[in-house]
């Protein structure tokens, strides 16, 4: 019986559990954000609880709050009573008052639906430095006076502890604590949880509410809940493996694979082939698995997030095996972790060759999309051919097609033109062109994984383009918003710069080969080409580390290629960015998701600190990266939770790409609102809140258009089609959101140029719309980074044009100059920074760089000297005799990196110059 009995009581036990509210609420993993929406809620709500205390509803002081409940359980209670339209009578209540769902905490002493805190619980393990951010409002606004308090206690039971500085109390009509005193009118309010609660498996969170004074109830509305942590958790074990894995043969030489992804979810998988029924050992933890690297015997085909794969160069009539591990590495340390245990696997064999048979048909319907030095190039299939040949000639004809049995690769000469593609997808970008010339594309059918491969058809699908000039931006672009400002001009940009499936981006994992083309320059030394990682560059001095393009990459193949930098976690890798987070707009939505306007290749430790937090100012900063990033509480008027902050080279390249956000998505933006209530209003047309309006803003005056946005801007046109509208025209911005009246615009300078000749630096710039504005200030430094006060130029009410001479004539280096623009008030923005070279002795210096036909050279040597030119590999391609400083004519060129090598009687100089 005694045994009847404990089975009984378990069954009791269970059905209590199940039928009614969870005692305590689910404890969840960080980070956490929890959103109310734009709607009204109905009951339940689960991944919160509330608790109506220990029989006295409500209390009537802050202490009585903060001292209940302090027994092993809580006493269960409702998270929502009711979801009233308009304000609540009592109870815990999911309200939407001004279209902005949150909890209303109604103090009532009801006894049936008066409740007293509202809490969750969170896994802290192996976590620090968490911050909770959320936002108040006096929601019943009654005659009283409410309060409110964050606690927290480690496990389940015992009495909970208040957070320093979380105590606040409101009364109907004031802003007796703050300033919220009514349901639209919200408090931000960000605090660290102590460090007792970090690293535990159970920490509950609750807000204790309180009231006082004589009247009816009153209530406090509960918002936007985001908890953070700036510490990197340790990664685990995936849980499960993918399943369902299909294969298919395309060819004798190719085979196609699928299969359903991992559940619950892994950050990646690490896909190996074999000829072996089974590899002779499996990944290990720690290391990033690269293409083509040997693994048990096998070959590591790919590592990423791909649930598809092609597998081509394989040998005919052939047995072979694949397995496929799940893996954990994203925003987590000591990865990557493999599953080892049972991976998925399958098994085709490749059919015996055929012989080769010419494709019967060109490919059809080419379209060609030209930008400065590329040309996108996509066409429809030939149903006969398994790959195609790209070719580009200025002529409209080659002289020699191609030849039967041979491959042909990227950057040999066929028939006067130059090869630019050999694969099978139907589309490819022919890079390296000359800006403002007309360039024939031709694209052959062929068949191979046949004996006697490949054969070619020998006509030519063709078109031809002609590459931009100038700007960049193609004729007549922007022809349909001539004229618009405000909300159509918006809407009249949106219709240009949408994303469209006949311009599709890349997918998000083939974002990682385009970053030559978009984010690429040279090394501090000049000597290699780097990935241009905004949140480690230094402009002003030597770079705290390098990135090497596709060595240094997580999620795409790379490795680790950096020594360590002690004391840090930065250097070791870089990753994609969403510069505007994809939590935003939902996760791995499209075209979102894979849009390069706004994906920048950043180190991945300094993405995972920013994580989903918004752009802003710090006065405090809690982490600074090594080249001056920050994170910490804004600074800004209008929000004080956790921001990231760039340098400030860099502020309005992520400004423009927020703006560029807000424009190309209209249709989706007011959507996402629930999403990032810190940021966005909930409207297609302003999009942002003030405060990040007006951030955003300062951002963009401050730190002009660059020339390595313009550049980024014009490859990005090539590769997706389309283009940030606000790099092309920055007075946009203004156009379009002055309308709001939430920004001003004292003055808006058009152009500003520095020069150097005859021992003066020579500044020019103009400027218009100036309203409320005061003077300019000349600042000049010999750094770059340090600036001191050189002059005071006074508006001049009838003249937009300035000049202004600096005698630098006994100074030698780089010689820096910037603008600061003072409004009547007395605040200020700056202009772009613009550099000038003084000659030095033995120096050598090259312009134009870039370089067209003509390159002047400056050397601090004497007499007659030897010039030569090599290309990137060391070949010598041209040399002459010239004086020390002088002019050559270079011969004709293919665009790319040179070397110009003058030597002298006793000594030689190197400089390094591209050619577009």
């Amino acid at each position: 019986m005694k045994k009847i009995n404990v089975v009984i009581t378990v069954i009791c036990c269970l059905m209590l559990a199940n039928g009614f509210a969870q005692t305590n609420p689910t404890v969840q993993n960080l980070p956490l954000t929890i959103n109310f929406g734009t709607a009204t809620y109905t009951p339940p709500f689960t991944n919160m609880a509330a608790w109506t205390g220990d029989g006295t509803r409500p209390y009537a002081t802050q202490t009585a709050a903060e001292n209940s409940l302090t027994g092993t359980d809580l006493t269960a209670g409702f998270l929502f009573a009711a979801s009233p339209s308009a304000a609540p009578a009592g109870g815990q209540y999911g309200d939407g008052a001004g279209s902005n769902g949150r909890i209303t905490i109604a103090t009532s002493s009801n006894a049936t639906a008066g409740t007293s805190q509202v809490g969750l619980a969170i896994n802290t393990s192996s976590l620090t430095g968490i911050t909770i951010s959320y936002d108040l409002s006096l929601q019943v606004a009654n005659p009283r006076v409410v309060g409110v308090v964050l606690q927290y206690r480690v496990g389940t039971s015992g009495a909970f502890t208040t957070i320093a500085t979380t105590p606040v109390s409101y009364t109907a009509g004031s802003t007796n604590g703050g300033d919220g005193d009514g349901p639209t009118d919200w408090d931000n309010y960000s605090v660290p949880l102590p460090v007792a609660a970090e690293n535990q498996p159970i920490v509950q969170l609750r807000w204790a509410v309180w009231r006082s004074g004589t009247g009816n109830s009153s209530g406090i509305g509960i918002d936007n809940i985001s908890i953070t942590t700036s510490s990197t958790p340790v990664c685990t074990t995936p849980a499960a493996q993918p399943t369902t894995l299909n294969l298919t043969a395309i060819s004798a030489t190719q085979v196609n694979g699928s299969f359903t992804a991992a559940v619950p979810a892994a950050d990646d998988y690490l896909l190996v082939r074999s000829t072996s029924s089974a590899l002779s050992s499996g990944p290990q933890t720690g290391i990033t698995y690269v293409p083509g690297q040997a693994l048990g015997g096998g070959t590591v085909l790919s590592f990423g997030t791909s649930t598809s794969f092609t597998d081509a160069g394989l040998t005919a009539n052939t047995l072979y095996y694949y397995f496929i591990f799940a893996v954990n590495d994203d925003n987590c340390t000591g990865g990557p972790v493999y599953l080892t245990t049972a991976p998925l696997s399958n098994s085709i064999s490749t059919p015996p060759l055929s012989n080769c048979v010419t494709p019967a048909a060109a490919p059809t319907a080419i379209i060609l999309t030209p930008g400065v030095n590329a040309i996108s190039v996509s066409f429809t299939a030939s149903a006969t051919a398994t790959k195609y040949l790209g070719v580009v000639h200025i002529s409209g004809s080659l002289s020699a097609g191609p030849l039967n049995t041979t491959v042909y690769a990227p950057g040999q000469s066929l028939g006067g033109g130059t090869v630019k593609y050999y694969g099978s997808a139907t589309n490819f970008v022919a890079t390296g062109l000359n800006p403002g010339t007309n360039y024939t594309v031709f694209v052959f059918a062929v068949a191979d994984g046949c004996t006697g491969e490949p054969n070619y058809n020998s006509t030519a699908l063709s078109n031809n383009a002609t590459t931009l000039s100038g700007t960049g931006i193609p004729p007549g672009y922007y022809s349909t918003v001539t004229g618009l400002s405000c909300s159509p001009l918006k809407t009249g940009l949106y219709n240009i710069v949408k994303p469209t499936s006949s311009n599709p981006a890349p997918t998000y994992d083939g974002i990682c080969n385009i970053y030559t083309t978009t984010d690429y320059r040279k090394s501090d030394d000049g000597l290699r080409d780097i990935i241009w990682d905004m949140y480690s560059d230094n402009p002003s001095g030597a770079d705290p580390y390098e990135f090497e393009y596709g060595i240094d990459v997580d999620g795409c193949g790379g490795t680790p290629n950096n020594p360590v930098i002690p004391g840090t976690a930065e250097g070791q890798m870089y990753n994609r960015e969403h510069s505007f987070p994809k939590a935003w707009f939902g996760g791995t939505v499209e075209p979102m998701n894979s849009d390069i306007l706004h994906i920048y290749p950043t180190d991945k430790e300094v993405n995972n600190r920013r994580a989903n937090f918004p752009y802003g100012e710090t006065a405090a900063a809690t982490w600074t990266s090594l080249n001056g990033s920050k994170l910490g509480p804004s600074s800004f008027a209008g929000y004080s939770g956790t921001i990231f902050e760039p340098i400030n080279t860099y502020k309005g390249d992520f400004a423009r790409s927020q703006f560029y956000m807000a424009t190309a998505y209209e249709n989706n933006i007011a959507g996402w609102q629930p999403n990032a209530d810190f940021i966005l209003n909930g409207t297609a047309y302003q999009s942002f809140d003030n405060w990040y309006l007006q951030l955003l803003f300062k951002w963009h005056t401050q730190d002009p258009v660059s020339e390595k946005e313009i550049d980024r801007n014009n490859a990005v046109y090539v590769i997706q089609g389309n283009r940030n509208p606000f790099i092309d025209h920055p007075e946009w911005v203004y156009d379009v959101w002055g309308c709001t009246g939430a920004i001003s615009l004292p003055i808006y300078l058009t152009q500003f140029s520095v020069s150097a000749a005859n021992g003066l630096a020579l500044l020019d710039w103009t400027a218009d719309r100036a309203v409320q504005f005061s003077h300019f200030e000349i600042e000049r430094s010999y750094n770059g980074s340090s600036f001191t006060f050189l002059a005071r130029v006074d508006l001049q009410n009838n003249n937009s044009t300035y000049h202004f001479t600096d005698p630098i004539i006994s100074m030698e280096g780089n010689i820096y100059y910037r603008l600061k623009m003072v409004d009547a008030n007395g605040e200020f923005r700056y202009s772009e920074t613009k550099l000038v070279r003084t000659q030095k002795n033995k120096e050598l210096f090259v312009y134009p760089n870039p370089v067209q036909q003509q390159l002047q050279y400056s050397s601090g040597l004497s007499g007659l000297v030897n010039v030569q030119v090599y290309n990137s590999f060391g070949k010598l391609i041209f040399q002459t005799k010239k004086m020390a400083n002088s002019t050559i004519t270079l011969p004709s060129l293919l665009p790319g990196k040179y070397i110009l090598k003058v030597t002298g009687a006793k000594e030689s100089l190197v400089g390094v110059f591209m050619k577009r």
